[in-house]
């Protein structure tokens, strides 16, 4: 077979480069088949594409599972239609509306760097002069790019600083501006900047500068309670938030269980520790697991530490019920009870038999979560908004009342660039298709998904948001409908 190709081709090497010629043609033809079946719906009677979401929109939600979803749709620089779908809650099926809030997010940063912009063009920051010649208080740690960092790398996600926000870790990766890394604590350094500047709080000044002009009156970085009595429940599988309770607690006790192992054998010249010992090591572990979580997430996620708390007490009653019943059953069994190491394996065998049993029943269940009524501003995701505010604001990002043109003209121009179809602006991912730009952010929080994308040069736009983990695929799927054209944000 190698000889007749080599025959008909000469060498196996150019059998090789005409096989990718003929795939790199395929491969850019059906692209370019694909953008010209699925134009813009710029041109379609808005009517039309009303009603083809509106058929598609509750089905495509039933097929993900997802509860609840809003959805606002601009045309020509307006918001021509907002609407509804399902339930803020499945346990107390109150219908979602074009007024309920979700978190949104990512989309938190947007709408911190538009802030930020805002305060350039009053002559408070510079897009490119070194931040650190703002703060008052020093906020990242000495180093070699430290005091290199602009605005203009905070907010295109190439300051080199990265994404590890849990554990607050601030080290720059590269030079400033030399690479793109998207970076959840470039954001919060903005916020700090912001506040530091104006010596205001996050909250008040974005409301200053975003929410108050825009008419965003449904959004708020903290829990304003005009905003929390039209917040719509999260939901999400539980076996997240049971993991995030068993991880470290498996960690400590193990840790702790050698440590007592070890001074019981020294003090009292026994391996075994009595079981009042082993009960008392169990609830230690527990309230130092819940005191590492609270410190690492209870702030901002004060209604995630308390599910937490809930499956880690449901873990270890369903635990402690398996292995009492186990004790109680071999106690009845006469060849169990006389041999100590065939009792020992069983409990072993059975204890970790019920341990898989707990984590398939918790892997099975989702449902909602409680609101977070965390009070801390994040530029990171704490924004709670609706889709009608984040269609205004859409409109205000791609064509400014408010910005200097000078300034407004950078947001949509790419800072950095990722590859072929993707750049990122002034805080805003930028897509390049052959239909124009568009802007884009979507919304990943741990029980809400979403997606906000504009097409700048036609005003053409939309927002999508859902109350579930399960929603983003959703999202992505009603967004591309809504809009058309090429949706290579979906595989970004």
């Amino acid at each position: 077979m190698i000889l007749m190709i080599k025959r008909k081709f000469g060498n196996i090497s150019s059998v090789t480069c005409y096989c990718f010629f003929i795939y790199i043609s395929l491969l850019y033809s059906d692209s370019f088949l694909y953008a010209q079946k699925t134009p813009l719906r710029t041109s379609e009677p808005i009517d039309s594409v009303f009603a083809d979401l509106k058929s598609y929109i509750p089905d495509r939600m039933k097929e993900a599972g997802v509860p609840g979803l809003a959805v606002a749709l601009i045309r020509n620089n307006q918001i021509v239609w907002t609407d509804g779908f399902g339930v803020t809650n499945q346990l107390t099926n109150k219908p979602i509306s074009s007024k309920t809030v979700f978190e949104v997010a990512s989309i938190s940063k947007v709408v911190t760097a538009y802030t930020a912009l805002r305060l350039v063009d009053q002559g408070l920051l510079s897009i490119d002069k070194p931040v650190k010649i703002y703060l008052k208080k020093t906020w990242l740690p000495p180093s070699k790019y430290a005091d290199k960092i602009t605005l203009r790398h905070l907010l295109s996600h190439s300051s080199g600083l990265g994404d590890d926000v849990l554990f607050k870790n601030k080290r720059i990766m590269f030079e400033p501006g030399s690479d793109f890394l998207y970076s959840g604590l470039g954001a919060e350094y903005v916020r700090e900047l912001i506040e530091q500047v104006t010596d205001k709080s996050f909250e008040d000044i974005a409301r200053d500068m975003v929410f108050d002009p825009l008419g965003m009156a449904t959004s708020s970085f903290v829990n304003e309670t005009s905003v929390m009595t039209h917040m719509a429940n999260g939901h999400m599988r539980y076996f997240i938030t049971l993991l995030a309770f068993l991880i470290p607690f498996m960690f400590i006790i193990v840790i702790v269980g050698i440590i007592i192992i070890i001074l019981n054998r020294i003090i009292k010249g026994n391996w075994r520790p009595v079981w009042q010992l082993r009960i008392g090591v169990c609830v230690f572990t527990f309230m130092l697991t819940e005191l590492l979580l609270y410190i690492l997430i209870g702030k901002p996620f004060p209604n995630l530490m308390w599910l937490t708390i809930l499956w880690a007490v449901a873990f270890l009653i369903f635990i402690l019920l398996f292995y009492l019943f186990v004790q109680r059953l071999m106690s009845h069994i006469m060849i169990i009870r006389q041999k100590k190491v065939l009792k020992a394996t069983i409990t072993t065998l059975w204890m970790m038999i019920s341990f898989l049993i707990f984590l398939i029943l918790a892997n099975s269940l989702s449902g909602p979560v409680p609101k977070n009524n965390s009070s801390e501003a994040s530029a990171i995701g704490s924004l709670r908004s609706t889709a009608p505010d984040l269609a205004a604001f859409l409109i205000e990002l791609t064509n400014p009342m408010y910005l200097s043109q000078g300034i407004a003209s950078q947001i949509d121009s790419a800072q950095v660039n990722i590859n072929q179809d993707f750049s990122w602006g002034l805080g805003v991912g930028i897509q390049h298709t052959i239909h124009g730009d568009a802007l884009w952010q979507n919304a990943n929080t741990f029980a809400f998904r979403g997606i906000m994308v504009m097409y700048p040069r036609e005003g053409h736009g939309v927002v999508v948001l859902t109350n579930s983990d399960s929603g983003l695929t959703v999202a992505y799927d009603i967004a591309e409908k809504a809009l058309g054209g090429e949706a290579k944000w979906k595989f970004f």
